[in-house]
């Protein structure tokens, strides 16, 4: 299992907030995601989970943490930021809503339903409306 945390970050409808891409010949497997809001007043957002593909020149790389200690290091890469930002597919696989004035939210997926990667395969975390500061952490497992 393994986790990334991306701290107090403004969200952006053009830009994502995280893109996790699978390493080639593996598969993950997403099971939570939580966001926290950083703000001090109310406002609507609502970030979108959707596989996309693409992406120029990929940067910003958050490095997972274990949350098994006798794992090897993850073979996911955490993008935060794009030369030209990833294609999206069509429809979010999940819209996750944040009021800005310090809601929390922690979706889990239940067994058997997560969001699964294979071979390549890109997903991206980007809002859908709103662009207040929000704390984000995406937890999976890797085989």
């Amino acid at each position: 299992m393994f986790k990334v945390t991306r701290a107090s970050t403004a969200l952006s409808t053009t830009n994502d907030l995280m893109t996790i891409t699978c390493a080639a010949s593996r598969r993950i497997k997403i099971v939570a995601i939580s966001v926290g809001a950083m703000g001090t007043a109310s406002a609507a957002n609502s970030i979108m989970v959707q596989r996309s593909t693409g992406g120029v020149t990929a940067g910003g790389a958050i490095t997972p943490e274990r949350t098994v200690t006798d794992s090897v290091a993850a073979s996911a890469v955490i993008s935060t930021t794009w030369g030209t930002q990833p294609t999206l597919s069509l429809t979010p696989l999940t819209r996750i809503p944040v009021n800005a004035n310090g809601g929390v939210f922690r979706f889990v997926y239940t067994i058997g339903h997560e969001i699964e990667l294979r071979n390549s395969e890109q997903l991206s975390l980007r809002s859908e409306t709103g662009t207040s500061n929000v704390v984000i952490t995406v937890e999976w497992e890797e085989f």
